[in-house]
């Protein structure tokens, strides 16, 4: 007698990292916003979030990054942190609001589980606050209080697809602020 086994697929929830970019620096007037790059504490701040992601295993397979050099700057630092992801840098991320943020990731396709938006603050605590229902214990108080530079908020959706993001709908994981170097 034999007896088949059907193995289930483990459902992995949409998950979605907000990351804030590392301090820049304003030590150069004539530099335009979007032209600054990071500080060296700010470097420091992302080489620190970057351990912190490679103790816990925490990669994702999209990242969708600002233009601003100092979100490339950050983006750099902790990439290998995030394994192997697709990287897009779009002009959009810089001054996008967290409406058009939320439309655009509802655009992307399901076969992706895990993205990192790295980009600007109001816009990351605006869809963070926006698309968290509830969270893992203080997290949304500090989160909806100050988005600091550096700072790494988890999302997860259930087996909510892109395309079925509204408010509310997801659960704030984490909200993680490295310490100062």
């Amino acid at each position: 007698m034999s007896a088949i086994f059907v193995r289930k697929e483990a459902t992995v929830p949409t998950t979605l990292y907000l990351l804030r970019h590392a301090k820049s620096s304003w030590a150069d007037p004539e530099l335009q916003d979007h032209d600054r790059p990071l500080q060296k504490k700010g470097q420091r701040r992302a080489g620190k979030l970057r351990a912190w992601l490679e103790d816990r295993g925490l990669g994702c397979d999209l990242v969708l990054c600002s233009t601003a050099v100092r979100t490339k700057e950050t983006l750099a630092i902790v990439l290998p942190a995030l394994g192997d992801p697709r990287v897009r840098h779009l002009p959009g991320i810089y001054g996008m609001d967290a409406d058009r943020l939320i439309a655009m990731l509802r655009r992307l396709g399901d076969d992706i589980e895990r993205i990192m938006v790295v980009g600007h603050d109001p816009t990351l605590q605006q869809t963070a606050s926006t698309l968290a229902m509830t969270s893992n214990g203080d997290a949304m108080d500090r989160l909806k209080s100050r988005y600091p530079t550096s700072a790494l908020a988890m999302l997860t959706f259930s087996e909510a697809g892109w395309g079925a993001l509204t408010p509310g709908l997801g659960h704030l994981e984490f909200f993680f602020v490295p310490p100062d170097p």
